[in-house]
């Protein structure tokens, strides 16, 4: 029997600043929400919207002008586009030629809350991808004929175009916190794990525990390497949880506030359509209608 060693296999590229963020992975989750393939003919327009999700799109044929927050991308055949959630885009068709593209929505976060694509500052385009096309197509097909088990294969599916992003492209990330705040951002882990898990009566001291330090410190790191009060980035986590359950449940409105800790039907509207720009309803039915 013969065996490969590791000198018989092709590198992968120097991951450079990459590297301090391996550990991301091991706390990320990611769920796919659903994939299609559209034709759009000329006159075609996409209007500026913002989602609590992420997007990647790949085009088979054709080419249009993305706006991405406050970037311009022109794509054509092969090309890849990554989506954050939360960021403004819009997009026209730019040949009369036909365009088709797969657009695949999911949502991949660390800590249940901070978006990865954000955090890792992937890159908003990836020229001529056609090695992805198969995996594109093969989301869409899972997502329309809905064979048993085909969410967890398509979790695995958007899980590894990420990852091979990831590993092969390392040179087009930018990450949007410094390495010095990358490892304090990995010394909160204890303390998101904590608010991930809690109904919201829990204290910054007892936060301040988990991460052994002091409430003071505590509240210094999140607001340098999260951006947020340690308050307020649960309230994003209680937010991005009623978005999933939006998406995967038939649970009322009412029922989804009260399970993600909401005092009221009012105030968890509010909060959802500050983030977000839709209310509860309208970003449901946005989801009923892609699927």
């Amino acid at each position: 029997m013969l065996f490969r060693s590791k000198s018989d296999f092709a590198p992968f590229p120097e991951p450079g600043v990459l590297g301090d963020w391996a550990w991301v992975w091991d706390s990320a989750e990611i769920n796919f929400i659903s994939a299609w393939e559209q034709k759009c003919l000329l006159g075609w327009h996409l209007s500026t919207r913002m989602l609590p999700h992420s997007t990647a799109v790949f085009v088979h044929e054709g080419k249009a002008r993305w706006g991405i927050g406050d970037g311009i991308y022109v794509v054509k055949s092969g090309d890849l586009i990554f989506i954050p959630e939360g960021i403004n885009h819009s997009a026209d068709l730019l040949s009369p030629y036909p365009f088709c593209a797969t657009f695949i929505h999911f949502t991949a976060r660390v800590f249940g809350a901070q978006c990865i694509l954000v955090l890792l500052g992937f890159p908003k385009k990836i020229d001529g991808l056609e090695s992805f096309a198969s995996a594109a197509s093969e989301l869409a097909r899972l997502s329309a004929l809905k064979p048993p088990g085909w969410k967890l294969r398509c979790q695995s599916i958007v899980t590894e175009l990420l990852l091979r992003c990831f590993h092969e492209y390392p040179q087009l990330f930018q990450p949007s916190v410094t390495l010095k705040d990358a490892r304090a951002l990995k010394l909160l882990c204890p303390a998101f794990q904590m608010l991930t898990s809690s109904n919201g009566k829990i204290t910054v001291s007892d936060l301040a525990k988990a991460a052994m330090c002091s409430p003071t410190h505590l509240r210094r790191l999140f607001r340098k390497v999260v951006g947020m009060s340690p308050r307020e980035w649960l309230l994003e986590h209680r937010l991005n949880r009623a978005a999933l359950l939006l998406q995967t449940t038939d649970k009322s409105v009412q029922q989804i506030a009260d399970a993600c800790g909401f005092e009221s039907l009012s105030h968890f509207t509010r909060y959802f359509k500050a983030k977000f720009g839709v209310s509860p309803s309208q970003y449901r039915n946005f989801v009923a209608q892609n699927i």
